[in-house]
């Protein structure tokens, strides 16, 4: 019994001092592409969905601890969830077996009820419960693992239908509003201040409830908002006391430096995120359409080497079923690669609608975890960084430098540090050809593979005179090349 009790305690003094001694979140001084936590350097990647809070934990297997205790076993670092579902309220009620433990931060105060037959909500009240019992709570857990979190504060509903379900719908909530779809994220927001009342409580409350947690990035919204509400709302967070409460004493403490990092963008909002004054870029699908093959990851990489413009950039959003692309389990791996070559940061999103097969919703399976397919495939990455100690935030984007033959549906993504590390992700199948431009000396050279974790073979030491020609092994999907001067 002594020495169990000496290991709790000595347990419980180290996750003490782990959180005490946690700095904020912030970006790279001198590489601004990735982020940095006192003196180690991140790039992101993780698997998230946005119902989470919504789901929560219920008796048909789910269960956010575990969830958490997944990616901390696959070593994922990044979560994006929406603080709450401002729409939907009637989706617990239409499909039990994915959403049967709802709440919301708002009080239902009544009088009349929601569309989901409850008591309407009260938009100028908060239940402190929610704050209490999910939000926190998931908060301090993802802190103990080293997960940092994207948090979503707002939804677009620009549609009829998901804005009658929103708690802005004026049969949803007592506060007469009288909005229309997509007004609440839009610049005519700005006009109205009861409105603006509303959601900068709404945002004083989040950001107060959240001060105390170092590992946050606050999105403004989701796939939306005008360009002066968005621009707005970023100043906002800066400017506010809670953002900059607990940075112990760091020099950076001051507005023009803000302890707390905002993420937007995305392709359907009228804010331009290369510009403004958000901390981060967030973008999703390249060139729109559905996410199916290898060409729509060369498509997506490329788009997102158009954002990087000095600012950290995620590509917070893709899925599998969601959006009726692919039925594939290593899309994702793929994407997660091509990602982290354009340089820019990783998350596969929602994968409560993932099935495995089908591909609806209500299909009467209740909501899981992770698929190991997708957890691996960010592991498998990311423990390539770690093992070999790739000096990652030293490297940029440099697919001028490699060529690939053999295969014209074969593509090369190259991240390098001219002259010292080179990581050329291949995709497609082979064997092929790689044609790699490198400056006058040696280097080492070795061949990993992103669906095993494992490199192929003995590392090869080369000499190069201005280039070097690589014959990949046979390889099905995708193959890595590392080299290192």
């Amino acid at each position: 019994m002594p020495t169990r009790i000496s290991s709790i305690l000595f347990f419980c003094l180290v996750s003490w001092v782990s959180q005490v001694n946690v700095k904020d979140l912030e970006i790279c001084p001198k590489h601004p592409y990735y982020f940095r936590e006192g003196n180690r350097h991140i790039v992101l990647v993780g698997v998230s969905d946005r119902a989470l809070f919504t789901i929560w934990e219920n008796d048909k297997g789910f269960s956010w601890r575990k969830y958490l205790d997944d990616l901390e076993a696959h070593h994922l670092n990044y979560v994006r969830q929406d603080v709450f579902s401002w729409g939907a309220l009637t989706t617990a009620v239409n499909y039990p077996a994915q959403f049967s433990n709802p709440a919301w931060p708002f009080a239902r105060t009544g009088p009349g009820t929601a569309v989901d037959g409850k008591p309407r909500f009260d938009l100028t009240k908060f239940d402190q419960s929610y704050f209490e019992h999910r939000l926190k709570p998931f908060l301090r857990e993802a802190t103990i693992r080293g997960i940092y979190v994207e948090l979503t504060l707002f939804e677009g509903l620009r549609k009829r239908r998901d804005f009658q379900q929103s708690l802005y719908a004026e049969q949803n909530n007592i506060n007469k509003l009288n909005l229309q779809p997509g007004v609440p994220t839009s610049d005519k927001a700005l006009d109205n201040p009861r409105l603006m009342a509303i959601q900068h409580a709404y945002i004083d409350k989040v950001l107060a409830e959240t001060a105390k947690f170092h590992n946050i990035i606050y999105e403004i919204v989701n796939e939306s908002g005008g360009r002066q509400w968005v621009a707005h709302l970023i100043d906002y967070i800066h400017r506010n006391p809670q953002t900059r409460k607990n940075a112990f004493g760091d020099p950076h403490n001051h507005p023009k430096h803000p302890s707390r990092l905002v993420s937007t963008g995305e392709q359907t909002s009228s804010f331009d995120p290369r510009t403004g004054n958000n901390d981060i870029v967030v973008k999703h699908r390249g060139k729109g359409g559905l996410y199916a093959t290898d060409v729509d990851v060369y498509n997506h990489h490329t788009a997102l080497l158009r954002f990087r413009a000095g600012k950290p950039v995620s590509h917070n959003e893709y899925f599998l079923f969601a959006n009726r692309s692919t039925d594939d389990p290593n899309f994702p791996r793929k994407m997660i690669w091509a990602d982290f070559t354009a340089g820019g940061h990783s998350n596969f999103f929602d994968f409560t609608f993932w099935r495995g097969t089908g591909r609806t919703l209500d299909d009467g399976k209740p909501s899981r975890s992770p698929p190991s397919e997708i957890l691996l495939g960010g592991q498998y990455l990311l423990d390539f960084i770690t093992n070999n100690r790739v000096q990652f935030w030293t490297m940029a984007p440099h697919n001028e430098l490699a060529t690939v033959e053999g295969n014209n549906k074969t593509y090369v993504f190259t991240l390098a540090s001219p002259g010292q590390e080179y990581i050329c992700y291949v995709l497609g199948n082979g064997p092929v050809t790689i044609n790699l431009k490198l400056p006058t000396g040696s280097f080492a050279a070795k061949w990993y593979d992103p669906k095993s974790g494992q490199f192929l073979g003995a590392k090869q030491r080369i000499e190069s005179n201005g280039q070097y020609i690589f014959r990949t092994p046979a390889f099905e999907q995708d193959i890595v090349l590392y080299l290192r001067r």
